[in-house]
């Protein structure tokens, strides 16, 4: 096998991996939380059974299982190798994972409609059939809408999916300062963030749909989007590891606003970094997984 073709087997097996991984980790998780919230409903126990808590603490090792099967199910020669099929996957996990993280908005927004009634029959059900939806969605994006269309809509698709998570950042972390503000100055304070983080989510997504209508735009985004994942996790470890160095030092980082650096710098850094490497320096890491 040529070397271009062993490079091109590996990005597709590596690409299918993660779809494995994903869908496997998606269904232990979205089940957990349905029986969670069923046994929340129905029984006066705020807490499920054991059981129940450890099939959703289970749902990072089926990122491992389902991305070995994957791997495998690519490397083996059993999967298709075309640069459809490539495309397909790559779609489907980037819509997944815009969806499962930008999911949190609409069970944010019932909650602030429902109150306590979204854990009690039959609302219970409505973070399941919100995850569902993301997961169709994926899938029919991915799989079922015409090539030409994704083309015409993918500039669009890629800001609104910019911005809303945007949004969700700048609103969460609002929440937060927002919170540790009135916990310092008031003694007595009502704080519902619901429909502040809902509103930022959809300003974002307008916005970023609005202004981006070229495919160089899109391109940005997706660049955008795919650093600022890994630019999340990384600022978050290397946040809490600074914490607890400085605390071990004796310098103080935590006080009346406890929140605000766990909180405040992971998101300032990550969104800082993602720009600078998307806007700033353009990088392609993305191309490296998508041709």
């Amino acid at each position: 096998m040529a070397p271009q073709d062993t490079l091109s087997t590996r990005k597709h097996a590596l690409v299918a991996a993660l779809q494995w991984g994903l869908v496997q980790t998606f269904i232990l998780d979205t089940l957990g939380r349905l029986l969670r919230n069923y046994y929340r409903a129905t029984s006066d126990a705020f807490f499920p059974p054991d059981w129940v808590m450890s099939l959703q603490l289970a749902a990072p090792l089926g990122l491992l299982i389902g991305g070995i099967g994957g791997y495998r199910w690519v490397t083996s020669g059993r999967a298709v190798a075309s640069p459809s099929a490539h495309r397909n996957r790559v779609v489907f996990v980037g819509a997944l994972v815009a969806g499962w993280a930008v999911a949190i908005v609409p069970e944010i927004a019932l909650q602030w409609l429902l109150g306590d009634r979204l854990f009690s029959i039959p609302y219970f059900v409505i973070p399941t059939l919100t995850a569902v939806s993301v997961f169709v969605g994926s899938y029919l994006l991915a799989y079922r809408v015409g090539t030409d269309w994704y083309h015409r809509w993918r500039p669009r698709l890629l800001g609104a999916i910019q911005g809303a998570v945007v949004g969700m950042l700048v609103g969460l972390t609002g929440f937060v300062v927002y919170g540790q503000y009135l916990i310092a100055t008031q003694d007595n304070y009502s704080l519902d963030g619901g429909p502040g983080i809902v509103a930022a989510v959809c300003l974002g997504a307008i916005i970023g749909s609005v202004l981006t209508d070229t495919d160089q735009a899109g391109t940005r985004s997706a660049e955008f989007i795919a650093l600022l994942i890994p630019s999340l996790f990384a600022s978050n470890i290397l946040t809490g590891l600074g914490i607890v160095a400085l605390s071990v030092i004796g310098i103080p980082t935590l006080g009346s606003g406890s929140m605000l650096v766990p909180v405040l710098a992971p998101v300032l850094l990550s969104l800082g970094v993602a720009s600078y490497l998307a806007y700033g320096a353009h990088t392609m890491l993305h191309r490296r997984f998508v041709n």
